[in-house]
């Protein structure tokens, strides 16, 4: 079977097609993006006063190693991700392998931090859940990317 011009300028359409999810995706990012580079700032900072010895089980000896760390980790790929939906000629896989890979970087930062941490702070489970909820909005952007595609 070959494809006819308007099949393939149609898959292209839909190639680069955003969903509901795929812009609520990007606003959860920048929100995390927001929340990692405020957080990584005021660890910089220490304007939390946090206790040193969280960090015996770390490489670092002050809270600056970490707040670059979380700026690097997570503020960076989430920006980027938001920035694969925002701008429209990049293919949709793109934005939702972003979106996987940022929500799923943010729920590995979580799990390291209390592994090393060995410290239980409540925005850790919040964050997880948002994570969680990156990894869904890109599954159901994903899907809907698909149906269309099928009809």
């Amino acid at each position: 079977m070959t494809a006819t011009a308007d099949d393939l300028s149609g898959n292209h359409r839909l190639g680069h097609r955003r969903t509901v999810a795929a812009w609520t995706l990007a606003v959860v990012e920048v929100f995390v993006a927001f929340a990692a580079v405020a957080g990584g700032l005021a660890l910089i900072g220490d304007h939390w006063g946090m206790s040193r010895e969280w960090l015996h089980h770390t490489p670092f000896a002050t809270w600056t190693g970490p707040g670059i760390a979380l700026m690097a980790v997570i503020a960076v790929p989430h920006v980027i991700a938001a920035a694969l939906i925002a701008v429209l000629s990049v293919p949709a896989r793109l934005g939702i392998l972003g979106g996987l890979l940022a929500g799923g970087s943010l729920v590995a930062w979580i799990v390291l931090q209390l592994a090393l941490l060995q410290v239980f702070f409540f925005l850790q489970p919040v964050m997880v859940v948002v994570g969680l909820i990156e990894v869904g909005l890109s599954m159901w952007w994903r899907r809907g990317v698909v149906a269309r595609a099928a009809h």
